[in-house]
């Protein structure tokens, strides 16, 4: 079983709109769209996009459809301040998924990823996305960190300036 994490993109001031409806920055949703041909590269493709219900998730999981990924599922389970526990649940409603997406938040993501691999920390920054790989059933320590991207591996400004 492969988990893919993907942490919503860049998002606006919490000052100015409720934490739930802050949505992605013009150059959030920017860099999150120059990762499309890397994603496209990494052969993303998801059974099941799992996503935060907040705007700025949704609007992440609407460019990695627009990437050619798959239409996503709200999840109230995957609101900030969730756990392993919840995502496990999330994911088990859909037991046919063998690769699964999980488009979320911080800390949620890190600590996931931290208790599936064992890893000693994990850092999920704004647009990062993350690939932890199973032999079986995914549980704490059971799975590999097969690629970890952050990045700036596609929001340096694309005229090199």
């Amino acid at each position: 079983m492969i988990l893919y994490f993907l942490r919503h993109g860049e998002a606006g001031s919490q000052r100015r709109a409720g934490d739930d409806a802050r949505e992605l920055t013009e150059p959030g949703a920017a860099a999150l769209r120059r990762a499309a041909p890397l994603w496209r590269r990494l052969n993303l493709r998801p059974d099941l996009v799992l996503c935060s219900p907040l705007r700025r998730a949704v609007q992440t999981a609407e460019i990695f459809r627009e990437s050619g990924g798959v239409t996503h599922t709200i999840d109230e389970a995957l609101r900030p301040g969730a756990s392993w526990a919840n995502f496990g649940r999330a994911m088990a409603a859909h037991p046919e998924a063998r690769r699964v997406m999980f488009i979320g938040h911080e800390p949620d993501l890190s600590s996931a990823v931290t208790a599936l691999t064992g890893a000693a920390s994990v850092r999920m920054r704004t647009g990062g996305l993350a690939c932890v790989e199973f032999y079986g059933v995914p549980e704490p320590s059971g799975g590999e960190i097969a690629w970890l991207l952050d990045p700036d591996l596609y929001t340096d400004d694309p005229e090199g300036e």
